[in-house]
Protein backbone atom coordinates (compact mmCIF):
# COMPACT_ATOMS: atom_id res chain seq x y z
CA UNK A 1 0.00 0.00 0.00
CA UNK A 2 2.65 2.36 0.75
CA UNK A 3 4.59 1.43 -2.43
CA UNK A 4 1.08 2.72 -4.67
CA UNK A 5 0.95 5.81 -2.65
CA UNK A 6 4.31 6.72 -3.57
CA UNK A 7 3.48 5.88 -6.98
CA UNK A 8 0.54 8.41 -7.07
CA UNK A 9 2.37 11.14 -5.38
CA UNK A 10 5.53 10.72 -8.36
CA UNK A 11 2.23 10.59 -10.58
CA UNK A 12 0.93 13.76 -9.38
CA UNK A 13 4.36 15.32 -9.33
CA UNK A 14 4.80 14.62 -12.96
CA UNK A 15 1.78 16.19 -13.87
CA UNK A 16 2.32 19.05 -11.98
CA UNK A 17 5.65 19.33 -13.09
CA UNK A 18 4.39 19.21 -16.95
CA UNK A 19 1.22 21.41 -16.35
CA UNK A 20 4.27 23.80 -14.96
CA UNK A 21 5.86 23.68 -18.73
CA UNK A 22 2.86 24.19 -20.03
CA UNK A 23 2.05 27.42 -18.39
CA UNK A 24 5.33 28.66 -18.92
CA UNK A 25 5.81 28.19 -22.97
CA UNK A 26 2.07 29.65 -23.30
CA UNK A 27 3.93 33.18 -21.65
CA UNK A 28 6.76 32.75 -24.11
CA UNK A 29 5.14 32.13 -26.76
CA UNK A 30 2.59 35.35 -26.05
CA UNK A 31 5.87 37.15 -25.91
CA UNK A 32 7.11 36.19 -28.57
CA UNK A 33 3.99 36.24 -30.75
CA UNK A 34 4.08 39.99 -29.91
CA UNK A 35 8.09 40.38 -31.48
CA UNK A 36 6.98 38.29 -34.60
CA UNK A 37 9.27 35.23 -34.04
CA UNK A 38 8.36 31.53 -34.49
CA UNK A 39 5.76 30.48 -31.83
CA UNK A 40 4.91 27.37 -33.71
CA UNK A 41 8.54 25.96 -33.40
CA UNK A 42 8.78 26.85 -29.77
CA UNK A 43 5.67 25.11 -28.57
CA UNK A 44 6.92 22.04 -30.65
CA UNK A 45 9.95 22.09 -28.60
CA UNK A 46 7.80 22.61 -25.58
CA UNK A 47 5.91 19.09 -26.70
CA UNK A 48 9.35 17.47 -27.65
CA UNK A 49 10.47 18.06 -23.24
CA UNK A 50 7.04 16.39 -22.75
CA UNK A 51 7.46 13.75 -25.09
CA UNK A 52 10.48 12.75 -26.35
CA UNK A 53 9.09 10.48 -29.51
CA UNK A 54 8.19 14.15 -30.85
CA UNK A 55 10.42 15.91 -33.35
CA UNK A 56 10.50 19.32 -34.51
CA UNK A 57 11.74 21.13 -37.19
CA UNK A 58 11.08 23.48 -40.58
CA UNK A 59 9.53 21.53 -43.07
CA UNK A 60 11.31 24.07 -45.55
CA UNK A 61 13.94 26.95 -44.50
CA UNK A 62 15.24 28.67 -46.84
CA UNK A 63 18.74 31.82 -46.64
CA UNK A 64 18.54 32.07 -49.90
CA UNK A 65 22.28 31.16 -50.88
CA UNK A 66 20.45 30.36 -54.34
CA UNK A 67 17.16 29.30 -55.93
CA UNK A 68 17.41 25.96 -56.18
CA UNK A 69 14.48 24.90 -54.33
CA UNK A 70 12.55 27.21 -56.11
CA UNK A 71 10.47 27.16 -59.25
CA UNK A 72 10.43 30.89 -60.98
CA UNK A 73 7.18 30.91 -63.50
CA UNK A 74 7.54 34.46 -64.29
CA UNK A 75 9.70 37.86 -63.08
CA UNK A 76 13.09 38.65 -61.89
CA UNK A 77 13.98 37.22 -58.97
CA UNK A 78 17.79 37.12 -57.76
CA UNK A 79 19.69 35.38 -54.53
CA UNK A 80 22.81 36.89 -53.36
CA UNK A 81 24.53 38.21 -50.35
CA UNK A 82 21.82 35.99 -48.25
CA UNK A 83 18.92 38.46 -49.33
CA UNK A 84 16.05 37.15 -52.16
CA UNK A 85 14.83 40.28 -54.79
CA UNK A 86 12.05 40.58 -56.10
CA UNK A 87 10.69 43.07 -59.02
CA UNK A 88 9.97 45.09 -60.87
CA UNK A 89 6.55 43.67 -62.95
CA UNK A 90 4.61 40.66 -62.18
CA UNK A 91 6.44 37.80 -61.12
CA UNK A 92 5.72 34.44 -59.54
CA UNK A 93 8.38 32.29 -57.80
CA UNK A 94 6.82 29.03 -56.07
CA UNK A 95 8.75 26.06 -53.24
CA UNK A 96 5.91 22.39 -53.18
CA UNK A 97 4.57 21.52 -50.12
CA UNK A 98 2.60 18.49 -49.48
CA UNK A 99 1.38 19.55 -46.18
CA UNK A 100 -2.49 21.17 -45.80
CA UNK A 101 -1.32 23.23 -42.13
CA UNK A 102 1.68 25.35 -41.78
CA UNK A 103 2.90 28.55 -40.29
CA UNK A 104 5.17 31.12 -43.53
CA UNK A 105 7.70 33.14 -41.65
CA UNK A 106 9.77 35.89 -43.70
CA UNK A 107 12.49 37.92 -42.18
CA UNK A 108 13.43 41.35 -42.52
CA UNK A 109 11.19 42.16 -45.29
CA UNK A 110 11.62 45.51 -46.77
CA UNK A 111 9.10 47.18 -49.77
CA UNK A 112 11.87 48.94 -52.01
CA UNK A 113 9.37 50.91 -54.12
CA UNK A 114 5.61 50.19 -55.71
CA UNK A 115 2.42 48.57 -54.68
CA UNK A 116 3.47 45.87 -52.90
CA UNK A 117 3.98 41.88 -52.71
CA UNK A 118 2.21 38.20 -51.98
CA UNK A 119 2.79 35.52 -50.23
CA UNK A 120 1.10 32.47 -51.95
CA UNK A 121 0.12 29.27 -49.88
CA UNK A 122 -1.55 25.95 -50.52
CA UNK A 123 -1.03 26.48 -53.91
CA UNK A 124 -1.15 24.52 -56.77
CA UNK A 125 -0.58 23.80 -61.07
CA UNK A 126 2.11 26.70 -60.62
CA UNK A 127 2.01 27.61 -64.06
CA UNK A 128 -1.85 28.69 -63.78
CA UNK A 129 -1.97 29.24 -60.45
CA UNK A 130 -4.77 27.87 -57.78
CA UNK A 131 -4.56 28.20 -54.26
CA UNK A 132 -4.38 31.79 -51.90
CA UNK A 133 -2.23 34.76 -51.91
CA UNK A 134 -1.79 37.00 -48.63
CA UNK A 135 -0.71 40.74 -50.44
CA UNK A 136 1.17 43.75 -48.70
CA UNK A 137 -0.73 45.84 -50.73
CA UNK A 138 0.06 49.88 -50.27
CA UNK A 139 -2.01 50.17 -53.68
CA UNK A 140 -5.11 48.82 -52.65
CA UNK A 141 -8.05 51.46 -51.50
CA UNK A 142 -7.18 54.88 -50.37
CA UNK A 143 -4.55 54.07 -47.85
CA UNK A 144 -3.86 50.86 -48.58
CA UNK A 145 -4.70 47.07 -47.15
CA UNK A 146 -4.04 43.91 -46.47
CA UNK A 147 -5.81 41.41 -48.17
CA UNK A 148 -6.50 37.43 -49.14
CA UNK A 149 -7.18 36.58 -52.15
CA UNK A 150 -8.33 33.42 -54.13
CA UNK A 151 -6.79 32.49 -57.40
CA UNK A 152 -8.35 30.03 -59.85
CA UNK A 153 -6.61 28.77 -63.45
CA UNK A 154 -3.81 31.91 -62.83
CA UNK A 155 -6.47 34.45 -62.08
CA UNK A 156 -6.84 36.26 -58.77
CA UNK A 157 -10.74 36.95 -57.71
CA UNK A 158 -11.90 39.62 -55.38
CA UNK A 159 -10.24 40.30 -52.08
CA UNK A 160 -12.50 37.75 -49.58
CA UNK A 161 -10.89 39.25 -47.23
CA UNK A 162 -9.19 42.97 -46.69
CA UNK A 163 -8.52 45.22 -43.78
CA UNK A 164 -7.33 48.97 -44.36
CA UNK A 165 -3.75 49.66 -42.57
CA UNK A 166 -3.22 51.99 -39.65
CA UNK A 167 -3.14 55.72 -39.99
CA UNK A 168 0.05 56.17 -40.95
CA UNK A 169 1.35 52.88 -41.59
CA UNK A 170 4.96 53.18 -43.16
CA UNK A 171 4.51 50.50 -46.06
CA UNK A 172 8.15 51.05 -47.08
CA UNK A 173 9.75 50.91 -43.58
CA UNK A 174 12.45 48.16 -43.20
CA UNK A 175 13.38 45.03 -41.90
CA UNK A 176 9.27 43.98 -41.39
CA UNK A 177 8.49 40.34 -40.25
CA UNK A 178 5.43 39.29 -41.97
CA UNK A 179 3.76 36.03 -40.58
CA UNK A 180 0.75 33.56 -42.73
CA UNK A 181 -0.78 30.86 -40.79
CA UNK A 182 -2.59 28.57 -42.45
CA UNK A 183 -5.03 26.21 -40.43
CA UNK A 184 -7.51 24.51 -41.35
CA UNK A 185 -10.15 26.67 -43.59
CA UNK A 186 -8.83 30.17 -41.68
CA UNK A 187 -5.73 31.81 -42.93
CA UNK A 188 -4.52 34.70 -40.44
CA UNK A 189 -1.55 37.39 -41.78
CA UNK A 190 0.91 39.47 -38.98
CA UNK A 191 2.94 41.94 -39.90
CA UNK A 192 5.34 42.42 -36.96
CA UNK A 193 3.65 40.27 -34.56
CA UNK A 194 0.41 42.46 -35.27
CA UNK A 195 -2.43 40.42 -36.68
CA UNK A 196 -3.54 42.45 -39.32
CA UNK A 197 -6.29 40.33 -41.57
CA UNK A 198 -7.95 36.57 -41.45
CA UNK A 199 -10.30 35.25 -43.65
CA UNK A 200 -11.98 31.83 -44.18
CA UNK A 201 -12.15 29.75 -47.39
CA UNK A 202 -12.21 25.68 -48.03
CA UNK A 203 -11.87 25.25 -51.93
CA UNK A 204 -7.96 24.04 -51.55
CA UNK A 205 -7.30 22.16 -48.73
CA UNK A 206 -2.89 21.69 -49.16
CA UNK A 207 -0.55 23.12 -51.60
CA UNK A 208 2.78 24.61 -51.51
CA UNK A 209 4.03 28.88 -50.84
CA UNK A 210 5.48 30.79 -53.40
CA UNK A 211 6.21 35.14 -53.43
CA UNK A 212 4.61 37.69 -55.99
CA UNK A 213 5.23 41.18 -57.34
CA UNK A 214 3.24 43.62 -59.47
CA UNK A 215 3.95 46.76 -61.05
CA UNK A 216 6.89 48.59 -60.42
CA UNK A 217 7.31 46.40 -56.85
CA UNK A 218 10.89 45.57 -56.01
CA UNK A 219 11.36 44.18 -52.40
CA UNK A 220 13.89 41.88 -50.60
CA UNK A 221 13.50 39.28 -48.04
CA UNK A 222 16.71 37.69 -45.77
CA UNK A 223 15.38 34.04 -44.49
CA UNK A 224 12.58 31.90 -44.94
CA UNK A 225 10.98 29.41 -42.80
CA UNK A 226 7.74 27.07 -43.10
CA UNK A 227 6.79 25.62 -39.70
CA UNK A 228 4.17 23.73 -38.28
CA UNK A 229 1.21 25.71 -37.62
CA UNK A 230 0.28 26.57 -34.41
Amino acid sequence: MKGSGRARESGQAYTEYALMLIFIALFVSSVLAVTGLDVSLTMCRVVVALNSTQQCGHYFQDDFANLSGWNIISGAWQAANGFLTGGPNEGRIFHNLSQSDYTINLKDVTLNQGNGYGVFFRASNTSAVNGYSFQYDPGYGSGGSFIMRKWVNGNELAPFAAVPAPAGFNWNQPNRQIQVVVKGNTFTAYVDGKKMVSGSDSTYPSGGIGLRTWDGTTFRTDNLTVDPAP
